[in-house]
C-alpha cells in the first residue's frame, strides 16, 4: 500500500521523528513517501469552516491555532486528493508513528484506523477511563466517548477518529470526505472524520504506534 509520511520542513524534530518512521517501515509492504506538510505560511485555500463546530471556536478564539488546524487539515485533503487519483487505497501517516508489523492486503469500505490500541494511549484520552474492547481483525468502529458533541447538527452524535496518526482510505472513502468538505465546510481533521461522513472500522493487531513523542505541532509551532 502506497503511504503518505506527513512531515513539517524546516522543522528539526519533525524531520527526525519522520526520518525514523521512514526507516520503521523497510520492506514492511508499506510504499512510504515523505509528503511535506501544509503550515501556515503556505496555507492557500480559501475553504469555509462549519457555523458550530470546533475549528468556528478556534476562529474565534485564537487566530493561531485556527490556522495551524486548518493547515493540518489541509495535508488531508492533499492525501485524499492524490488517493482518487491513484484510484487506490492509501494511507496518512504522521511523522510520530512507527511501523510494527508487515502490510497485507486489506479489505475494508472507507475509512481504516492503523493504530486503534496506541491511539488510545495517548496523553489527550488520559482522563477517560474507558480505553475500549478492541477485538482481533477488522471490525467497525464504535467508541462513545468520541461522540462528536458541537454544534454540527449533521454530525452531531457520529464517532470521531481517535487522532489520525495512521489511517489508510479507500478512493470512495476519500471521495465522500471531499463531498462533505465541499457540503458543509471544514472541521478539525479527527472531529471531520467522522461516521456521519464516512464508514470508519479498525484493524487489530495495529501496524502503526507511536515511536516518538508528540510534538503537539495542531496547536502552533
Amino acid at each position: 500500500m502506497k503511504a503518505f509520511l506527513i512531515f513539517v520542513k524546516d522543522h528539526l524534530e519533525s524531520t527526525n521523528q519522520a526520518a525514523r518512521a521512514l526507516a520503521s517501515c523497510k520492506n514492511s509492504g508499506f510504499e512510504v513517501k515523505l509528503t511535506e506538510g501544509v503550515v501556515p505560511l503556505t496555507l492557500n485555500e480559501k475553504w469555509e469552516y462549519v457555523k458550530g463546530s470546533r475549528a468556528s471556536n478556534f476562529y474565534v478564539q485564537d487566530t493561531k491555532k485556527y490556522n495551524t488546524k486548518k493547515s493540518c487539515f489541509a495535508n488531508h485533503v492533499k492525501i485524499w486528493n492524490k488517493c482518487i487519483e491513484l484510484n487506490e487505497p492509501v494511507a496518512f501517516l504522521e511523522h510520530d508513528v512507527g511501523c510494527i508489523r508487515d502490510y497485507i492486503e486489506e479489505d475494508f469500505e472507507d475509512v481504516l484506523i492503523l493504530n486503534i490500541e496506541s491511539s488510545m494511549k495517548q496523553e489527550v484520552f488520559n482522563d477517560i477511563s474507558d480505553k475500549g474492547k478492541w477485538d482481533l481483525g477488522i471490525h467497525e468502529y464504535k467508541y462513545d466517548p468520541l461522540k462528536y458533541r458541537h454544534d454540527v447538527p449533521e454530525w452531531k452524535g457520529s464517532y470521531m477518529m481517535p487522532g489520525t496518526g495512521s489511517y489508510a482510505v479507500t478512493p470512495k472513502g476519500a471521495q465522500k470526505l471531499l463531498n462533505a468538505l465541499e457540503t458543509h465546510g471544514w472541521e478539525q481533521s479527527d472531529f471531520f472524520i467522522n461516521t456521519a461522513n464516512v464508514t470508519i472500522q479498525y484493524i487489530v493487531p495495529e501496524y502503526f504506534t507511536f515511536k516518538s513523542k508528540n510534538l503537539n505541532m495542531s496547536h502552533g509551532f
